[in-house]
C-alpha cells in the first residue's frame, strides 16, 4: 500500500511540476487570473458589495477600489465568522482557522476554505516529493518517513468552527494515509503534551530500520528530534526490547492501550540500536538508518543557525527546504534539493510588492509579479482565495533569480520583528548574522537564544541569552561582560543598541 500511495503522489507530483513549469512562462496573466477568479467568486459577499467587486476587470481596478490592509482590518469579519455568520469576506464555507504563532504581536486567527487548502497541499503533498523523487531515485525505497507534526486542534470558535495551526489544519486532511506513509501512528499525531510526543515518534521512528527519511515544519523541530534521541535513548531502547510504552510517558490510558498494541518485543533492533548509541551520536541516523535519504524541513534566514547541529547527528545529509509558507498562504515552492530559494507559486495568491528602499518601505505604489528586480527587497502583499485582499502580511523577500520567467525569491525576515530601540531596526538578518558568526569565532556549541531591551541605563541596550550544549569555563567567552550561572545559560550584554555587532 506504501508503495502504491508513493507511486500515485510522484505521478501526480509530475503533473502539478508540469502545469507549475508552464504557469511560470506567464507569471503576470496567470497571476491576474487568479485574481479575477478570487474576485468574481465573492462579488456578492459582504465585502464584495462594499468594495464594488462587479466592477472590478483588472488589477488596476482592483488596487483603485481596494486599499492595502493588515489584521486590524479583518477583526470584526473574523469575528463574525467565527459565530457562524456566512458570506462576509468570502463566497465558501469556513473550513477551520488557521491561528499564527503569534510572533510579531498578539495571535490572529486566519480563515481555511477547503479550495484554499486544497490548492496549498497539491504542491506540499505532490510537488516537493516529485522534487525529492527525481533527486535521490537511485537509492529511492518507497519507504516510509517520520514526520513530527501534530493534528491537534487548539480550540473552537462559538459556531464550532475549528481553530489550529495551519500544519494541524493540513495533517487532518491527510489523517487516513497517515499510517502508510509515516511511522508515526494516528494516536501519536493527536498527543498536546509536546515531550510526550516528541518521544513516541522517535519510538515508532526507532522501530523502522529502512526509514527513508525524517520531515519537521521546521529545522529546530529536527533538532529537538535528536537531542531527545540522545538524551532518551536508554529508555527507547528498554520501550522497544519490551514492546511497551513506559509509565514515565505522559499519555493517557487509552492512548497508551492503542499504542502498545502497534508494539511487540523487538530484542534484536534493541540491541543493535544499543551498540550505536554506544559509539556516540555524531553521524548517528545513518547508523541507525542506514536507508535515510534526506531531511525534509524549512530552514534558511534566522532557522539556519540550527543546520550545523543537525549535520552533527545526520553526517551532512541532504536538507531540502520545500516551501515558503505562511498561515495565510502557500507563497512558494523550492524546485531545487541543494538550494534554499523559492519560486513564487502563481495560483495560491495574487501577490503585490512593496519595494524595501534604503531599509524603509515605500507603500505609495506596489508591485506587480513582473515587475521585481534581482537583487531587490521587497515586503509582500497577498490577495487569497480565503478572504484576504491586499493584505500585508509583514515578510520580506530578496529576489535573487528567476525560474523561466517567475521570481525566485529568499525569505530574509519578518518586518515587524526588530530589535528598535532607537530606530536602528535590528532585524532577524543581522541577528542571525551577528550570532553566527560570534558562535563560530568562541567554537561554542548553541542550542537556542533570545533577547530583550534593556532600558535601564542609558544609553539602552540588549540582553541575550544564549543556552549552551556544552558545559564551558568563564575563560573560554571572550566577549566582555558575561554572566554565567549555575544552569550553564549565558547572560551576554552587548555595549549599547546602537551597534549592530555583537
Amino acid at each position: 500500500m506504501s508503495k502504491f500511495l508513493y507511486i500515485v503522489v510522484i505521478k501526480a507530483g509530475g503533473i502539478v511540476k508540469n502545469k507549475f513549469d508552464k504557469y511560470t512562462k506567464n507569471p503576470r496573466k496567470v497571476n491576474e487570473e487568479i485574481l479575477l477568479k478570487i474576485i468574481n467568486l465573492n462579488v456578492s459577499t459582504e465585502i464584495g458589495k462594499k468594495y464594488n467587486f462587479k466592477n472590478i476587470k483588472s488589477i488596476e481596478d482592483f488596487k483603485k477600489n481596494f486599499p492595502l490592509t493588515d489584521y486590524s482590518f479583518y477583526e470584526d469579519y473574523i469575528k463574525r465568522m467565527g459565530e457562524g455568520e456566512k458570506n462576509i469576506l468570502i463566497s465558501k464555507n469556513i473550513k477551520y482557522f488557521g491561528h499564527t504563532s503569534g510572533t510579531t504581536g498578539k495571535q490572529k486567527l486566519i480563515p481555511v476554505t477547503k479550495e484554499s487548502r486544497k490548492i496549498a497541499s497539491k504542491y506540499m503533498a505532490f510537488y516537493s516529493n516529485r522534487v525529492c523523487y527525481e533527486s535521490f531515485k537511485e537509492n529511492w525505497t518507497y519507504g516510509r518517513g517520520v514526520l513530527i507534526s501534530d493534528i491537534v486542534n487548539t480550540n473552537y470558535t462559538k459556531s464550532g468552527i475549528p481553530i489550529c495551526s495551519a500544519t494541524s489544519g493540513g495533517m487532518n486532511g491527510i489523517k487516513y494515509i497517515i499510517p502508510f506513509l509515516f511511522t508515526s501512528p494516528l494516536e501519536v499525531m493527536k498527543i498536546t503534551d509536546k515531550e510526550a510526543a516528541l518521544y513516541l515518534h522517535l519510538l515508532f521512528a526507532l522501530e523502522e530500520s529502512s526509514l527513508m527519511y525524517i520531515s519537521g515544519v521546521f529545522i529546530s523541530n529536527i533538532l529537538d528530534f535528536f537531542r531527545v534521541l540522545e538524551e532518551k535513548y536508554q529508555l527507547l531502547v528498554r520501550d522497544i526490547r519490551k514492546g511497551r510504552v513506559n509509565n514515565k510517558i505522559n499519555i493517557d490510558e487509552k492512548t497508551r492501550t492503542a499504542l502498545n498494541k502497534l508494539l511487540s518485543p523487538n530484542v534484536s533492533r534493541a540491541e543493535k540500536l544499543e551498540e550505536e548509541f554506544n559509539k556516540g551520536f555524531k553521524g548517528i541516523a545513518k547508523r541507525i538508518w542506514p536507508r535515510l535519504l534526506y531531511i525534509e524541513t524549512v530552514t534558511g534566514a534566522n532557522f539556519s543557525i540550527y543546520d550545523d547541529k543537525v549535520n552533527y547527528y545526520t553526517a551532512s545529509l541532504p536538507i531540502y527546504s520545500p516551501s515558503y509558507a505562511s498561515t495565510e498562504a502557500m507563497i512558494g515552492i523550492n524546485p531545487y534539493i541543494n538550494k534554499i530559494r523559492y519560486v513564487i507559486i502563481l495560483d495560491t495568491a495574487f501577490y503585490e510588492f512593496i519595494p524595501i528602499e534604503k531599509g524603509e518601505v515605500n507603500a505609495n505604489k506596489t508591485l506587480n509579479i513582473d515587475e521585481l528586480e534581482i537583487g531587490k527587497k521587497y515586503e509582500i502583499v497577498i490577495t487569497n482565495n480565503a478572504g484576504l485582499y491586499r493584505y500585508r502580511i509583514g515578510d520580506v523577500i530578496k529576489v535573487v533569480g528567476y525560474y523561466n520567467n517567475c521570481p525566485e525569491v529568499e525569505f530574509m525576515y519578518r518586518k515587524n520583528q526588530v530589535l528598535n530601540m532607537v530606530s536602528e531596526k535590528t532585524n532577524e538578518e543581522h541577528l542571525t548574522d551577528a550570532i553566527r558568526g560570534t558562535m563560530k569565532k568562541l567554537n561554542i556549541n548553541l542550542i537556542d537564544y533570545t533577547t530583550e531591551p534593556d532600558n535601564s541605563i542609558t544609553p539602552g541596550r540588549y540582553i541575550f541569552y544564549f543556552e549552551f550544549k556544552d558545559k564551558i569555563s568563564k575563560n573560554q567567552i571572550k566577549v566582555p561582560r558575561v554572566i554565567i550561572n549555575n544552569k550553564n545559560i549565558r547572560k551576554v550584554i552587548t555595549s549599547n543598541c546602537q551597534n549592530n555587532d555583537m
